[in-house]
């Protein structure tokens, strides 16, 4: 019976489990096309398209939903935008203020 930290580098407390040299190897794209089959072919509904901001955030092939690092992306964007808008709106309330 396997120890179930037999899978695990080098911190047993470690969730990540360590990839073999086959996994290592394959690129993102042939692990989707596997997990997939043809589906990844499929275009995106205009729903879709509008979650991923046309394909810029990463999916799920299957639940065509997105995955944890296309989250963390989108909501990395969204930030920077707002904070780029609430630094012009400071900027112009100075501006306002000191020539008033």
């Amino acid at each position: 019976m396997n120890k179930p930290w037999e899978n695990f580098k080098y911190n047993p407390f470690n969730r990540k489990k360590t990839l073999s040299a086959e996994e290592e190897t394959e690129s993102v794209f042939e692990q989707l096309k596997r997990y997939s089959g043809e589906d990844l072919k499929k275009p995106l509904t205009r729903a879709e398209n509008r979650l991923t901001h046309k394909g810029k955030f990463e999916i799920d092939p299957e639940t065509r939903k997105l995955t944890p690092t296309g989250k963390t992306d989108r909501l990395k964007y969204r930030l920077n935008w707002i904070i780029l808008w609430l630094v012009l709106g400071c900027v112009i309330t100075w501006l306002v203020l000191f020539f008033l």
